[in-house]
């Protein structure tokens, strides 16, 4: 009996090895989005849209255009094409990005001069085609946060989350502008998990202090504002 006890921890040593795609499918810890660089880059007091967005993940190159055509190439393997698919007019104004499950994810802010919203997207590699695409009705979009399975966003009066296995959203608030005094809950920075709740905090606000909205993580209450 003892002999057999011992040899349990060599038995599931050996089952690991033998199934390393097992141990990589593990989505690695929470963490904000890295916002693409712009091309041409941002200039203080210059006004412009960038043309495009340029990032490494993994070992590749991604470009992606205003108009959402985007390439992944790298030393040595043959380029890739995707396309975002944007709505006619929107050009893409702020693009986050990360991985999940070796594929890529994509926080975007798109707009058309006279209003706004965001998407978010996850690519699948090596095809790059999208998954899944979920639009929101919001921008000023916030860098997001995964935890787990699931995204947290931001917008304008907007937060959210969203799985990252169906594109379907979880829970969302849409109408939160101005639900705290004039001007609240205009921006916000990225959000936090703790424990049970999920908190956003105001960013970019001057002349005041910012407000903190406090949300259940697993039903979407609104638990309180600080």
């Amino acid at each position: 009996m003892s002999q057999l006890r011992h040899t349990y921890p060599l038995v599931l040593v050996l089952l690991l090895a033998a199934f390393p795609a097992a141990r990589q499918a593990t989505p690695p810890p929470p963490g904000v989005f890295e916002r693409a660089g712009e091309v041409p880059e941002a200039r203080p007091g210059v006004d412009s849209e960038p043309e495009a967005f340029e990032f490494e993940q993994s070992g590749f190159h991604y470009r992606v255009a205003n108009n959402g055509a985007g390439r992944r190439t790298k030393d040595g393997a043959p380029t890739r094409l995707f396309n975002l698919r944007l709505t006619g007019g929107d050009s893409i104004a702020r693009l986050y990005f990360s991985e999940y499950v070796n594929n890529v994810l994509l926080v975007c802010e798109v707009g058309d001069m006279e209003s706004g919203a965001g998407f978010a997207a996850r690519l699948e590699q090596p095809s790059m085609r999208a998954r899944w695409k979920a639009d929101f009705p919001a921008f000023n979009v916030g860098p997001p946060v995964r935890d787990g399975a699931h995204l947290y966003l931001t917008g304008v009066g907007f937060v959210a989350k969203l799985d990252l296995k169906t594109g379907k959203f979880v829970w969302k608030h849409s109408r939160l502008y101005g639900r705290a005094g004039a001007d609240t809950f205009n921006s916000f920075g990225p959000p936090e998990v703790s424990g049970d709740e999920v908190i956003f905090r105001e960013s970019g606000v001057r002349d005041r202090d910012a407000r903190t909205l406090h949300v259940s993580r697993k039903t979407g209450k609104i638990l309180r504002i600080e």
